[in-house]
């Protein structure tokens, strides 16, 4: 299944490499990193409804699947019937 990503997703992934790379002085696992977050964001198209719909009331009514990554991320997306739409990119920590 096709997968279209958001421009704010991508913006996302560049400002965690961006944190990785100013304030932990590590370039290279940075790149590493994101391209790992792209990888992940991009596998969601092979199984579209492995993960569940976001614990979150509203984005649940609307359909949001909820992809947890590495612990700290969480791709939210949305499946349609050809194709898997990344809108978002949040840390766990924003979750209440």
């Amino acid at each position: 299944m096709k997968v279209v990503v958001r421009k704010a997703v991508f913006r996302n992934i560049d400002e965690i490499a961006e944190h990785i790379i100013h304030t932990v002085k590590m370039p290279e696992t940075a790149l590493r990193y994101a391209d790992r977050l792209i990888k992940f964001g991009s596998d969601l198209g092979k199984y579209p409804y492995a993960h569940a719909l976001c614990r979150d009331l509203k984005l649940a009514e609307n359909k949001f699947r909820c992809a947890v990554f590495d612990k700290k991320w969480i791709f939210v997306y949305k499946v349609f019937s050809t194709h898997v739409v990344i809108h978002r990119l949040v840390w766990g920590g924003q979750i209440k």
